[in-house]
């Protein structure tokens, strides 16, 4: 019997001829606005992403030869398994045709195509999303889209001469039927198309980018782990400001206000109750008169004496008008005292030069309460 036993040893595994592609397949990675949310309304729309910053995301870098915006939108496209089998074909067929290396040319191509067109058929008023509309808009468009195409075509990279700008982003989101969320070095989102700023993201997949310098992109893609903890720092502002109770919506934009660094609740907390008693305002406006004032040297109270003192000339009447004057909805409007002094003299010289007349101080100042 002893002699029918046998030792049995493992045999050592070889973990790097394994193939796991079938066992664990990649998944879709498709971000929309059922996947996440902040501030209380169940899906993720503006308000929370206005809430998240560039650490709440993983950055992907993006090959800086002037096509970045397409390769990042080309990685999000692949990821997220969003071309068709037709297009993924063409792709196949082009490469087969090609002897060199074409890297993803062919599908950048596509891309810049895709814009083109789209622009041909739809008028262009500005030329980049914070500019003011000009008569050229649609000329100059043109001509970026038909360098950077060229470029493309010809498997090289572009200069500033062919760089994507807002119609691009405008063109490819509206095509693709996808949302694109860029976020600016000023810690500001650009969202596209326009239609998601008033009616939501709806089921379009969300591209997240980084715009690096205004000049380069790189992706973002959501860090759930990050993203979970900025949803628990919203929920201890709102069990923290005891004195002002905000909603969850209004946590969602106190921490994208004022908690991007080493902040106190209860210190914003206190600092907001203060503005709602002195000025007999809405909590919403208090955010945004505290939000325009950061950072503060001293205390809110002291900032506020002295604002009072540079506008010692109003009565206190028209100095809480004049500086509760704004949109809380659009959040367009509010200034601080220095930057109202300045507007109101600026808007004075305009007005008598315009009609040959002089005007009282408290005159301009209903002038600009009338929104004129």
């Amino acid at each position: 019997m002893s002699s029918a036993r046998q030792s049995i040893h493992p045999k050592r595994l070889r973990v790097r001829r394994l193939k796991t592609s079938s066992v664990f397949p990649a998944p879709t990675v498709t971000f929309n606005a059922r996947c996440f949310d902040l501030d209380g309304d169940g899906i993720f729309g503006h308000q929370d992403l206005q809430a998240l910053s560039k650490r709440h995301f993983t950055e992907h870098w993006s090959e800086g030869d002037g096509h970045c915006f397409f390769r990042v939108l080309d990685r999000f496209l692949k990821k997220a398994r969003l071309y068709t089998e037709e297009e993924v074909r063409h792709f196949l067929k082009i490469r087969e045709r090609l002897s060199e290396e074409t890297d993803v040319f062919p599908e950048i191509y596509y891309l810049r195509r895709v814009a083109q067109k789209f622009c041909q058929k739809t008028p262009i008023y500005k030329y980049g999303r914070e500019q003011e509309p000009s008569e050229d808009a649609t000329s100059h468009a043109a001509e970026s889209q038909a360098h950077g195409l060229l470029c493309a075509r010809k498997l090289m990279g572009t200069g500033a001469r062919g760089y994507a700008d807002s119609p691009d982003y405008a063109a490819c989101s509206t095509v693709l039927g996808i949302a694109i969320c860029i976020l600016q070095t000023d810690g500001k989102w650009q969202i596209f198309p326009d239609d998601c700023l008033e009616e939501g993201f709806g089921e379009r997949p969300i591209m997240f980018a980084y715009n690096s310098g205004d000049i380069h992109f790189n992706g973002l893609y959501p860090n759930l782990y990050n993203w979970h903890k900025r949803a628990e720092q919203i929920k201890m502002i709102g069990e923290k400001m005891k004195i002002c109770k905000p909603t969850q919506e209004q946590c969602c934009r106190i921490a994208s206000y004022f908690f991007n660094g080493r902040s106190s609740a209860c210190q914003i907390d206190k600092d907001l109750h203060f503005l709602r008693n002195k000025f007999i305002c809405s909590l919403d406006c208090a955010i945004e008169m505290l939000y325009i004032r950061i950072p503060i040297t001293g205390t809110i109270i002291e900032t506020i004496e002295n604002e009072r003192g540079l506008m010692i000339a109003f009565s206190m009447d028209m100095f809480v008008k004049l500086l509760t004057y704004g949109n809380v909805e659009t959040r367009a409007g509010f200034k601080t005292t220095h930057d109202l002094m300045k507007y109101l003299a600026e808007k004075n010289t305009y007005l008598s030069q315009r009609d040959g007349k002089t005007f009282t101080i408290d005159e301009i100042a209903e002038i600009y309460l009338n929104g004129d």
